[in-house]
Formats: C-alpha cells, structure tokens, sequence
C-alpha cells in the first residue's frame, strides 16, 4: 500500500486542509482520526523500542514484554495508584512517558497537538535543514488496525497520567515483527490506502505555527505538566520574542 502525502504551502493552508480533507463540511469531530507530528518529514513511524533493539526480528514482541516486567518489578516500591497497578496497559504508556523503550507510538485525537509536537523541536533548534515537518493521519475506522493484524491502537485512562489527558492521547502498539508503522501497512491491499497518510508543512512558518498555538493554550507549560513544563515554556516565550 502507498503511504498517500500531501506537500503544503504554508500553516494556514494545513489549518484549512486538514480539516477540509477528513471531515465532512470541514467541521472537526473527535473520534474517528489520529493525529502524530514529527519535526522531519523524513522520519519514520519507528517506536523508541524499534529503533533500540538490535536482536532478531522474530523476538521483538519478547524483549519488549520482558523490558515491561523488569519495569514493573522496579516500581514496586513507588507511590503509584492501585488502579494502574493492575492494568499492564497503564503501566506500558507510564513507562513510555519516563523513557522505557515500547513498541508504543503517541497519537493524538487533535491536529493542533500533533502540529505542536511537529514544530516545536524547531524554535529551539532552528530550521537546520529540514524543509518540512510532518503531521501523519491515522483513520481508526480501518480493519487494519486491529491486535489480531499486528498493531492495535490504545485507549489508556489519563488516571494518573497527566500527558495523555492534556494531550488528548491514545496510542499504537506494534506487535508484528515490523521496524515501523509503514513497513506495518504496506503489507495490506492499496484499497484501504487512507488508513495512514501524512501532510507536510513548511518549516520556515515556524514562528506563525507556535504563536497560533499558543493563542489557542498549547503550550509547554500545558502539554508538559510541571515545573519541567514551566521551564520550557519560559525558555520558548524569549526565544519567540528574539526570532520576531
């Protein structure tokens, strides 16, 4: 199956397209599309696990299983809730977000969040080389997202765990011994082609990007919850006001 891309002009064009494109009468409705951005539009679907291991294909789903084990076992004495305790899968997306590697990818149910994450590395960075980052679409609605096929999608409770609630989380978990989530779909039939596609935008909107985000509350501060995220926000609000 061929990924469909889609090369944008400018931020305003993907805030019109990507809603134009999916929804009916281009009026946004949470549920049916995932949204993940990445800072290049060269990057891969590969979770931190895939890009980790260097065993045999054949095991990946073992290693991983037993990498969650030996997290669970040293949390023991943590002050963790009862109620993520007992759900493994709670526990998976806790130990994703505190640098395990998984076969999990972060998704969003929000265009905005996923843009964020897409452009944010760059106010930091700068531009560097790169031309455009990439806002990748998943239609849940496909058969091909399924834990019989090899890769299902993750309803994690936010209990817990502040990033999924503030970033409108869910996830994808990989079980088939594929290296990333392209390599996963091209294995089905190019009739169901949309089930994965991915829009590029121009890096160099960059500061238009981040600047409407943030008029809309996506910010450091609000998608990482704590002084962490504080930290982060402070930083960006100078660097902004330098690249102005």
């Amino acid at each position: 199956m061929e990924i469909a891309q889609t090369k944008l002009t400018s931020w305003p064009e993907f805030k019109v397209r990507i809603f134009s494109d999916l929804f009916d009468n281009g009026r946004f409705r949470r549920g049916r599309f995932l949204f993940r951005g990445q800072g290049s539009a060269s990057y891969s679907l590969s979770s931190s696990f895939d890009r980790w291991y260097r065993g045999k294909k054949q095991d990946k789903l073992i290693i991983a299983e037993e990498l969650l084990n030996q997290f669970i076992k040293e949390c023991e004495l943590e002050d963790i809730p009862d109620i993520a305790r007992r759900d493994r899968t709670m526990m998976l997306s806790l130990a994703q977000h505190h640098g395990l590697p998984t076969r999990m990818l972060d998704w969003s149910e929000s265009p905005y969040v996923a843009a964020f994450f897409a452009f944010s590395g760059h106010v930091r960075h700068g531009l560097n080389l790169e031309k455009h980052v990439a806002v990748w679409v998943l239609d849940s609605t496909s058969h091909i997202w399924d834990r019989e096929h090899g890769c299902e999608i993750l309803n994690v409770p936010s209990f817990g765990n502040e990033r999924i609630r503030n970033q409108h989380g869910k996830f994808t978990y990989l079980r088939a011994p594929y290296d990333s989530l392209e390599e996963y779909v091209n294995q089905f039939e190019s009739e169901d082609s949309q089930s994965l596609r991915k829009y590029l935008v121009p890096v160099r909107d960059v500061v238009a990007a981040m600047a409407d985000l943030d008029s809309m509350g996506l910010n450091h501060a609000r998608i990482y919850p704590g002084i962490n995220g504080n930290a982060k926000a402070a930083e960006f609000r100078v660097i902004m006001n330098l690249l102005e």
